[in-house]
């Protein structure tokens, strides 16, 4: 005998015609859904027999006790991919001392995409006091969805126009700015620029500095492209660049530099002789490829986040925070260029 399983927002959402955030607009109070479509909703919801433990919640003042992060990646690249590793130390330092556990969603997606149900879905369910923003787009559509769920929300990173969330910041920007000088200072004129998708702020301003870098040695820009971790071309941007001749290239991550070494190789250039190579985020895949690249202190930043976030739930100011200086590290993948 089968049990009959309990419906969901999703549930509600379907048998009303409606989006998952409309229902959690229209349970919640929240402004945006009109009085017939609040109606239809809460119809549905009743002939559903759904109810929703946020409403409970906020009526008792109980807290769900746990922070919700959602993260939208490839599977594949997360086990190497150094932020998210140590960004969650932090954050599990930080609320382990307000005894808040850390709810983590992580959506398969190759192409990065924000999934905004997801979002809603925690809340409607009342699973979460509040949300790590990580990965904030240049135009993220998260903030508004997010200020009209009515829940606390702290932005690792520069938030951007339209946010009216706090944020913590590292100094990133200055690090890309140690590897251009760096890399100037051994002789390079042609410095070649590989991010990642050029709709995150973290990777725009660090194209923004290598530039400027490059600005302040009246050097022009030299060529620039932009890739997913996880798209099969990966790997070509590279190939782009180096159509131009740089004598080096900087990436936005050590899993692009690392597929850029690999490309340089194939084109039989010699790293880095013919071409020198620096990565960013010193991730445990950098020491054995011999890469330069830029040390950041990701946990502090997921323990800053996370301390944020527990005082706004708790009613508190934020602490302040400094972050650690950026270090380049140096390795056998820069050097002089051919003369």
């Amino acid at each position: 005998m089968s049990t009959p399983t309990r419906p969901t927002i999703t549930d509600v959402a379907s048998r009303a015609g409606v989006s998952i955030a409309a229902v959690s607009f229209a349970v919640n109070g929240c402004t945006g859904v009109g009085d017939d479509t609040r109606r239809r909703i809460l119809e549905a919801a009743e002939e559903l027999g759904w109810r929703p433990s946020a409403p409970a919640r906020a009526l008792t003042s109980a807290r769900a006790g746990a922070v919700g992060l959602v993260l939208a990646r490839a599977l594949g690249n997360l086990e190497v991919d150094p932020f998210f590793i140590r960004f969650l130390v932090g954050v599990e330092r930080a609320l382990a001392s307000h005894d808040e556990g850390l709810l983590l969603q992580v959506r398969d997606s190759p192409r990065e995409e924000v999934d905004p149900d997801a979002y809603v879905r925690l809340v409607a369910e009342g699973r979460v006091d509040g949300f790590l923003l990580t990965d904030v787009q240049i135009a993220d559509p998260r903030f508004a969805l997010i200020e009209r769920l009515g829940v606390p929300a702290v932005v690792a990173g520069r938030p951007g126009p339209g946010c009216s969330f706090p944020s913590v910041e590292t100094e990133h920007a200055a690090g890309m700015a140690a590897v251009v000088e760096t890399l100037i200072g051994l002789g390079h004129q042609r410095i070649g620029f590989v991010g990642g998708f050029d709709r995150y702020e973290y990777v725009m301003r660090r194209r923004e500095e290598w530039e400027r870098a490059l600005a302040r040695a009246d050097l022009p820009a030299g060529p620039a492209t932009h890739a997913v971790l996880a798209d099969p071309l990966a790997r070509a941007a590279t190939l782009r660049v180096l159509d131009h001749a740089p004598t080096a290239v900087v990436y936005t991550s050590d899993l692009l530099a690392i597929g850029g070494l690999a490309e340089a190789r194939r084109r039989g250039l010699d790293v880095p002789r013919d071409l020198s190579i620096a990565g960013f985020d010193d991730s445990p895949i950098a020491s054995p490829a011999d890469l330069a690249s830029v040390q950041i202190d990701y946990a502090g930043l997921g323990e800053a986040s996370a301390a944020a976030l527990m005082a706004l739930v708790c009613g508190r100011p934020a602490p302040n925070y400094a972050p650690a200086p950026p270090q380049l590290v140096l390795r056998g993948s820069i050097g002089p260029p051919r003369i």
